[in-house]
């Protein structure tokens, strides 16, 4: 069994489409529907069928993926038991909330590109989760940084995950940080200004407040968390988001915490990457670094 007509496979089911992998891999479409071909002859079964224009994974295709992987990973540390050590070359491809892209994910490419200078690392930031989660089912992302609930995406793999409290911010002007008990009612209808509802802590605060009986009818929305967090610093309105973004804003009086008693979000930040792909090296190292990170 040749291990590219298997690394073909594997990119196939990466992407979902034989012209993409192909264009990934340098080789013709013929060329791939020829590896594919010989792979299937050699196993004796179809490993996708193909309706129309769109392609899936047969029960046998299924059942010879994990194998596939697995021996991907033997030939990359067989050439690695024996071989002189080479710097990683290739590309890595990552999604990142925007509040990630500035405030977290700077240091951590740092790193990686110190220690991987030959790496091309391209960064895409975005708060629209459904569209990037499609983007790192299909293959077109190696990693999505983004913040949710735990466990919140069962069908796709996580690391490096943490809590990350999400807490009620104002200007230190603002009256309601003068009252000795701040209703969350009071909080949530004092010029509230909400991150995009698609985003996740946005979203779940939404959920507590509808099980208390508390519409949230904000007084503005924005899709950017430092657009907010500049409102904010000008002495206009309360939010809520992460404490991370907000902590120096916090440490140094230009920014104050709302305590409220009566709500409770509990976030997590996390990678994920598609179950069914395999890591290759350029992944790996940056799954090492960010785990030791952590």
């Amino acid at each position: 069994m040749e291990n590219k007509n298997v690394a073909t496979f594997v990119k196939i089911v990466e992407f979902n489409n034989f012209t993409k992998a192909a264009d990934s891999l340098g080789y013709s479409q013929a060329a791939v529907t020829a590896q594919i071909k010989s792979l299937e002859k050699e196993l004796g079964v179809p490993l996708f069928d193909r309706v129309g224009k769109r392609i899936f994974l047969t029960q046998a295709g299924k059942t010879f993926l994990p194998y596939a992987i697995d021996l991907l990973k033997a030939e990359e540390a067989a050439k690695n038991s024996v071989g002189v050590s080479e710097e990683l070359e290739g590309e890595l491809v990552i999604c990142s909330a925007s509040s990630y892209a500035s405030e977290v994910l700077p240091q951590i490419l740092l790193r990686y590109m110190h220690l991987h200078p030959k790496v091309r690392i391209t960064v895409k930031v975005s708060d629209y989760l459904e569209d990037n989660m499609h983007k790192l089912a299909q293959g077109e992302l190696d990693f999505l940084l983004c913040m949710d609930e735990r466990n919140a995406f069962p069908d796709f793999a996580s690391f490096a995950e943490k809590p990350e409290p999400v807490i009620f911010v104002t200007h230190p002007s603002n009256p309601l940080l003068k009252k000795k008990r701040k209703p969350l009612q009071d909080v949530v209808t004092s010029n509230f200004i909400v991150s995009d509802r698609e985003i996740g802590y946005s979203r779940l605060l939404e959920k507590q407040l509808q099980k208390k009986g508390i519409e949230l009818s904000p007084i503005m929305e924005m899709g950017s968390t430092n657009a907010i967090i500049n409102v904010l610093l000008g002495g206009y309105g309360t939010s809520f988001l992460p404490e991370y973004t907000v902590r120096k804003h916090i440490k140094d009086g230009t920014l104050a915490r709302i305590d409220v008693k009566d709500i409770d979000v509990d976030m997590y930040s996390f990678f994920l990457c598609s179950r069914d792909r395999w890591i290759n090296p350029v992944m790996q190292a940056f799954i090492d670094i960010v785990n030791k990170s952590e």
